[in-house]
């Protein structure tokens, strides 16, 4: 049907250019599923279900953890697997009241080897990428096989020494204990950190004037922020997470951590295996805050202190 006058010609022309798009969508749209369709194969489908079941085991703890904090004994006993109502709540109440001291210990005792390790590995690290020395490798390689020793292997002397040092049962001991070991995965991730920094802007600092320890302060350590947050939450987790060495040095109530106080949260019989996991969900908490707020950090800080720029 041809159009009669100007108006209709247009209103033709746009009903043709929408049946031509309609008509091009339908088919690049068959054509992208049978692409989808070519590239699902059957490795494919093995992969997807092996990380399918992969997944559900490594969710199935972190569910249980979480709708048993919520039950008294006998919900426990014959509702194992799924939610039971009523929920109880007060679990959570009654387990904070007697484990936030303990928290307190955990964070001070996670501080106190987030920021050692920070200074030393910072500086040691500065000072194998940048400086010539006699021994250098020698020293850095001592340092790394730190990493090598089994820890159990070590345990007995440093209890020895810090009984000989009279640092049993105080904040010190956990944190001096796992600071030798840490610090030398450290030292490794920032040196490579370093050892990728233009080597032009350290040496145009120099130039006008500044020092070693004001490069090192003003420009070293400001670049190196995303490596210097991998250390800290790698030394957090550490810190948050040791159990044996805490539990060699530590006799009483007063400087333990919440992980070792998890285990002493009492109550009624009905109400005490409900409190401790919900003590159990409590003390992941700053964990799980922390990986939260600091994922992206990590993972570029991981990635540039592993590969050398």
């Amino acid at each position: 049907m041809r159009p009669r006058s100007a108006l209709s010609f247009l209103f033709y022309c746009c009903s043709l250019r929408s049946r031509s798009t309609a008509l091009f969508e339908r088919r690049t749209g068959w054509s992208r599923r049978e692409d989808v369709m070519r590239k699902f194969s059957f490795g494919a489908a093995v992969n997807f279900s092996c990380l399918s079941v992969l997944l559900v085991l490594t969710f199935i703890p972190f569910y249980m953890l979480i709708i048993t904090s919520f039950k008294f004994r006998e919900q426990i006993v014959h509702e194992f697997w799924f939610p039971a109502l009523p929920l109880h709540i007060a679990n959570y109440g009654n387990a904070f009241l007697q484990i936030w001291p303990f928290i307190w210990n955990s964070a001070l005792i996670t501080g106190g080897i987030i920021v050692c390790v920070l200074i030393n590995s910072t500086l040691a690290g500065y000072a194998f990428a940048r400086f010539a020395f006699f021994g250098k490798s020698l020293l850095y390689y001592l340092i790394l096989m730190l990493m090598m020793v089994p820890a159990f292997l070590l345990l007995i002397p440093q209890f020895i020494l810090f009984k000989n040092l009279g640092l049993l049962n105080t904040y010190w001991a956990q944190i001096f204990g796992p600071m030798a070991g840490a610090s030398a995965m450290a030292t490794m991730l920032i040196r490579t950190f370093f050892e990728g920094l233009s080597g032009s802007l350290l040496e145009s600092a120099e130039v006008e004037g500044a020092g070693d320890l004001r490069i090192f302060a003003q420009i070293a350590v400001p670049l190196s922020v995303p490596i210097i947050s991998t250390v800290a939450v790698i030394n957090a987790l550490l810190g948050w997470n040791n159990y044996v060495w805490p539990l060699v040095v530590t006799s009483g109530d007063k400087v333990k951590p919440i992980i070792l106080a998890l285990g002493s949260v009492h109550g009624s019989l009905d109400q005490v295996q409900g409190m401790q996991f919900a003590g159990f969900v409590i003390s992941s908490v700053p964990l799980l805050l922390l990986f939260l707020f600091a994922t992206r950090s990590f993972v570029s800080g991981l990635t540039a202190g592993a590969v050398k720029g």
